[in-house]
């Protein structure tokens, strides 16, 4: 199992691959929903490990597209 940093780092990079736009800050930016951040990707990685593709919904509260978005890019990231 490789290491929380381990993990933002590859969805960063599978994210940029999938062709989604970046922050200067380097949060993946999430059309209609709040952007996703290496530090959120750390912790929900953290707390689920590779189950984080199945993360429950209330770590994206009140935004759907937001967390459609992680569980996408994780799913790829973790293939």
């Amino acid at each position: 199992m490789m290491k929380p940093e381990e993990f933002a780092q590859r969805f960063i990079q599978t994210a940029e691959q999938m062709g989604h736009v970046l922050t200067p800050g380097g949060n993946v930016i999430c059309d209609g929903g709040k952007n996703i951040s290496p530090g959120k990707v750390q912790v929900l990685y953290k707390r689920y490990g590779e189950g984080c593709v199945g993360c429950a919904s209330k770590e994206f509260q009140n935004d759907a597209r937001g967390l459609k978005l992680f569980r996408s890019i994780a799913e790829r990231a973790l293939g």
